[in-house]
């Protein structure tokens, strides 16, 4: 588009050059026939003006022979003499004055008006081409309208270029160039209420677009709150806000791995000792507050320090990592009377709980279930030496 835009300037600027240059040729001849005409008129003014019998008889003679059959050989004398008597009264004339310069004004003033024309068509097309080589060019390539606009203006542009080669007077010229004019002023402006109309359709559906990306994204927000919720209550205790059964054995897969590559682990079970005596002595509401009361006293003694989770009725189950057994039994001691000094009180009388323990290491050549069996078997150990005590197996 750019190519064709500086093709048609310059065909535009020859025609210009040429018609400034017929204009100054036209100029120049007539104003040798303006010179002629103005002589022949100053003559003819003397002949019709001059007195005497001897002009008179001169046209008269002449009148007669036009009238007739007049020949070569009877016209020339009276020519010759007819030239004579000019000859004189053009010596005896007043000096000739200054040219009649309104026929030359008005020739002037049409070459002006055609430069004005030429100028004006001149900034009306700079201004197609620099519209067209920028938004129309990015809009060709994308929207048909870019090239249904594009091949509008090149018929107009053709049809001007013929249409002024076709003009016969510089009126008809003008009349025609402001006639294109307008009509390529009309398809840009089609053209951009078009685009105009195209681009608030585009954001009104990049709006709704929007709008829907936001309740999406408020919904898979919403969604993955809920799912991250249902996912901790599917690895929560109810009663005692622990991790339940299920959160240990994942956490007990993922000690195994690191047991595997050289880490230190160690498994303890509890059990909360005489417990189906209180369920039994005080009711299950007592026996629940009893299970929230240990669950919270072994996550807090804990926190930081190891991984608690209650493993099913009375049983909790700790996993310690990174920690010896001797330091495992030791802080599961330490366990063990923190919940035999817990205030603990049933229908408004006091309550002993207390609990005990088996520990055992996590080996890195065994399974999860086999550290916890043993572990359990730890417990009873301890069960049978008495209770309220830890055993490490």
């Amino acid at each position: 588009m750019k190519l064709g835009n500086r093709l048609e300037e310059g065909v535009w600027e020859r025609k210009y050059h040429l018609a400034l240059e017929r204009m100054e040729s036209d100029e120049r001849e007539f104003r040798a026939v303006e010179e002629v005409l103005r002589r022949l008129a100053l003559r003819l003014v003397a002949l019709v003006s001059a007195p005497g019998a001897e002009v008179d008889a001169l046209l008269e003679r002449l009148t007669a022979e036009l009238r007739g059959k007049p020949s070569p050989a009877s016209i020339e004398p009276l020519l010759d003499a007819l030239a004579g008597v000019v000859t004189r009264l053009d010596d005896a004339s007043p000096a000739e004055g200054g040219e009649d310069s309104a026929t030359i004004e008005a020739l002037r003033a049409d070459i002006a008006r055609l430069q004005e024309l030429l100028a004006t068509v001149s900034t009306r097309l700079g201004d197609v081409t620099r519209f067209l080589a920028g938004e129309l060019e990015a809009a060709r390539a994308g929207e048909g309208g870019g090239r249904e606009l594009d091949a509008r203006v090149r018929e107009e542009m053709r049809a001007l270029g013929e249409k002024t080669l076709a003009a016969s007077d510089l009126a008809s010229l003008q009349a025609e160039v402001n006639a294109r004019l307008a009509l390529i002023d009309r398809h840009f402006s089609e053209y951009r209420e078009r685009e105009d109309a195209r681009l608030a359709a585009y954001r009104h559906r990049a709006e709704r677009m929007r709008d829907r990306v936001e309740e999406l994204e408020t919904q898979t927000t919403s969604l993955q709150d809920s799912l991250r919720r249902e996912h901790e209550l599917a690895l929560t205790d109810g009663l005692t806000g622990l991790p339940n059964r299920l959160a240990y054995e994942r956490r007990m897969a993922e000690v195994e791995r690191e047991v595997r590559r050289g880490a230190v682990a160690c498994v303890g079970a509890f059990d909360i000792d005489h417990f189906k005596s209180i369920n039994d002595a005080y009711g299950h509401a007592a026996g629940d507050a009893v299970l929230r009361i240990v669950g919270q006293t072994l996550s807090r003694e804990l926190e930081g320090r190891a991984f608690v989770a209650r493993y099913g009725g009375e049983e909790f189950v700790v996993v310690f990592q990174d920690t010896s057994p001797a330091d495992a039994e030791t802080l599961s001691q330490h366990l063990c009377a923190t919940v035999e000094a817990l205030a603990f009180h049933a229908s408004s009388r006091p309550v002993t709980i207390t609990m005990s323990g088996g520990i055992t290491r996590f080996d890195r050549h065994e399974e999860a279930t086999d550290v916890f069996d043993r572990a359990d078997r730890a417990l009873y150990a301890a069960k049978r030496a008495g209770r309220n005590r830890c055993v490490l197996l």
